[in-house]
């Protein structure tokens, strides 16, 4: 149960960052895509590896990395993914951070004579 919590609240952050990442380039790009596909098959052969532990050393580091990865580039799909219990959308994502202060290109807006700058 301990190894769920921390494996969601890890994946939650790595998520979070890597869909930042690939907003900041544009969004997912057909390799993004390739590769979330390919992610599937390897999770659904290695999953348990994932959830419960063992494998190669460091395998669960590039299971990991490659599960947060797909997750990314499926949040930009319309409504986003759930998963773990947990749901990723990039759009929202983007709303919540433009709520906090940034204007598209992720950097911090200023308000000048009430009018917002970037």
């Amino acid at each position: 149960m301990k190894n769920d919590v921390i494996l969601k609240d890890l994946m939650s952050v790595a998520v979070f960052l890597t869909i930042e990442q690939i907003r900041r380039r544009g969004g997912p790009s057909e390799e993004d895509m390739k590769k979330a596909q390919e992610t599937s098959a390897i999770l659904g052969e290695h999953g348990d590896i994932l959830s419960c532990g063992g494998g190669k050393k460091g395998e669960i580091a590039d299971l990991f990395n490659e599960v947060a990865h797909a997750i990314s580039v499926l949040a930009f799909v319309p409504g986003g993914i759930r998963i773990f219990g947990m749901t990723f959308d990039a759009a929202e994502q983007l709303k919540s951070i433009r709520w906090k202060g940034q204007n598209d290109e992720g950097t911090q807006s200023k308000e000048v004579d009430g009018n917002e700058t970037g």
